[in-house]
């Protein structure tokens, strides 16, 4: 394992999958920790896919104060929750959300006919949790990069990094690139979280790693936001995708 720090955000370079897996744990698990110890809870949006899987299985393995940590989404695909291309559903199996206490488990219901109510349902259920006149700022979020550069479900081109006069926002479907209509945090809430913890595998993530590090048109690159994000910022990655050039 290698670190390296600047100005806007951490690096952390993992030698292989396990590596990688406790390493995210352990930051999620610490930044856990100190909500509870400074606030009496945390606050936690999850990231679905097969990528942060073994990273949520490690730290299903730790004792977490389970009855003191609300669970959110970042993101959500127009499906069944039951789908295998649910992040709901990848998530809550691999972190063992079974074991929580059901009103802290706050999924997107994603599969609704009306997106763009679903969309301000979960706003309403984040501002009633955080405070309406309060900044929701979660205590930890867990984001990945596509290869396109996207994060969250905030894809290039789709002017979706510019919106910002809601925490939630319905994405319509790309049919031409075989993506579902979904349902995502904005980057305005991205960027407020206190901890941040972004996680790649595989040489297929070097080139947009090294563009969403470069300055340039966030639209381009959504995850160049997060070089604006406001708390601490950790890229998880494992020696295949850090960046060479």
């Amino acid at each position: 394992m290698s670190e390296v720090s600047t100005a806007r955000f951490e690096v952390t370079d993992a030698e292989n999958e396990a590596e990688h897996a406790a390493l995210g744990a352990e930051i999620v698990a610490r930044a856990i920790d100190e909500a509870v110890r400074t606030r009496g809870s945390a606050k936690v949006a999850l990231s679905g896919g097969s990528t942060p899987g073994p990273v949520y299985r490690r730290l299903a393995q730790m004792a977490l104060p389970l009855d003191r940590i609300d669970w959110f989404w970042v993101d959500e695909r127009a499906v069944d929750p039951a789908s295998p291309r649910s992040n709901f559903r990848a998530a809550y199996a691999d972190l063992g959300l079974d074991r929580a206490p059901k009103t802290r488990v706050h999924r997107m219901e994603a599969e609704a006919p009306d997106l763009a109510a679903a969309a301000a349902r979960y706003e309403v259920l984040l501002r009633r949790t955080f405070g309406i006149a309060s900044t929701v700022a979660f205590d930890v979020m867990t984001l990945g990069i596509g290869d396109d550069g996207h994060t969250a479900s905030l894809f290039p081109g789709m002017g979706a990094t510019a919106i910002d006069d809601r925490l939630v926002a319905a994405i319509a479907a790309q049919p031409d690139k075989g993506l579902e209509a979904r349902l995502t945090l904005t980057a305005p809430v991205l960027r407020e979280a206190r901890t941040v913890l972004v996680l790649a595998r595989g040489a297929a993530k070097q080139r947009p790693i090294a563009s969403a590090w470069s300055d340039g048109p966030e639209e381009e690159v959504p995850a160049r936001l997060l070089l604006r994000a406001r708390g601490r910022v950790v890229w998880l990655v494992d020696r295949g995708a850090y960046p060479t050039g």
